[in-house]
Formats: structure tokens, sequence, C-alpha cells
């Protein structure tokens, strides 16, 4: 069985064991990123948590270039998709990951619980770092990339049930803290993988 249906069969198994019913029917909507400073030179400032309970900062992957992705586990499609397709990249990149750091940032902290993000997360790549928070820094981080998120609610007087609209491209940063681009959803591994080597390889030269 290709990798690829190995990952999304797996994610589907732990998503619909974690899952509230009524919103399974509903398909992912893409908000689209904040194009305003998409282009600018702005370090990207945040501060988080990960699935051990360690404080990350953006200045902890300062020599890296970071890929970044903003998502949430019950997410029906568009997330188990887009982290089967990070997952391939990364077996793709091979040593070329050690210039290479993965962020998984949950918009959804208070299902998300640090132990079920890392199990999930454990599905695709043990390597992608899963990151949580307040609201207050979840929304900070999220703006600081030019994403957005917002949650939808079926029945707007139950605020028990909910899914969440996000922005579904993965952003790639230099090692500076800026943004050099953003991979679509639905881009192949492979495409994303040119893409990395050349810029890497490039940034090498310079």
């Amino acid at each position: 069985m290709p990798a690829r249906r190995t990952f999304l069969i797996s994610a589907t198994a732990f998503i619909g064991a974690s899952s509230l019913p009524g919103f399974a029917q509903r398909a992912d909507v893409n908000l689209e990123a904040d194009p305003v400073q998409n282009d600018a030179p702005i370090r990207r400032k945040y501060m988080m948590e990960d699935t051990y309970g360690n404080l990350v900062k953006d200045d902890d992957f300062q020599g890296k270039f970071v890929l970044v992705y903003f998502g949430y586990m019950s997410c029906p499609d568009v997330c188990p998709t887009t982290l089967s397709t990070i997952s391939e990249t990364m077996q793709e990149l091979g040593d070329m990951n050690e210039e290479l750091a993965v962020l998984f940032v949950t918009v959804d902290p208070d299902r998300d619980t640090p132990e079920k993000l890392h199990e999930y997360l454990g599905f695709f790549d043990k390597r992608i770092i899963g990151l949580r928070g307040p609201k207050p820094y979840t929304d900070h981080m999220v703006k600081a990339f030019n994403a957005r998120y917002e949650f939808y609610y079926p029945d707007p007087d139950d605020k028990t049930e909910y899914s969440v609209d996000h922005t579904a491209s993965v952003a790639f940063v230099d090692p500076y803290g800026n943004l050099i681009k953003r991979f679509p959803h639905g881009m192949s591994s492979e495409a994303i993988t040119t893409d990395i080597r050349t810029i890497i390889d490039g940034a090498r030269i310079d």
C-alpha cells in the first residue's frame, strides 16, 4: 500500500475516534492567507508550547528553514492530506531535513491536548513539531504568518460542536524568519521538494 494512502487511513481512523459528531460531513473551508505583507521582509515572532510542554520561540529555529502549517486534529480532509504531503516531502528531502524544521500549529488547543497532538502527528512523521498555546498566543502566531481561522458552529446555540475553517497553505520561512513563499493545498510533494531543494541550495551558494 502506498505510504500516502497508509498515512491517510491511519489519520482518518484516529480522527474518527476523537472527533465530535455533527460536522463530519462538512468539508474543510480554505481561508486564503492575508496577502498584505506576504512579501515584506518581516521576521515572524512567536512563542508557543510543544507537545512535551517545552516553551518554543521563533529564535529556536534561527539558522534553519521552517515549514509552518496551521490546522487542527479533527479536520476531516485538508489537514491529514497536507500532513501526508509534508511527510512525503520530508522523506524525499533526505539529509536536507537537517536544515529544516516542520511545525504544525493547532488552532484548536482546547481539544488538541499535548498528548493527543503528539500521537496524531506521529502518524505522519515524528519529526513534525506540534505547537499549541492559549488563544492570544495562537492568534498572534496566526497573524504573524498572515494566516486565518474561524470556528463554525452548525447550531449557533451549541458551542460544543464545531469545525474550524482555516488557511490551508503551508508557509516556508527562511533562517532569518522571513516568509519566502506559500505552498498551496494540493501541491505535490515532488513539486514542494524541488522548490525547497532549489531554495536551500541557492542559499548555500549565497
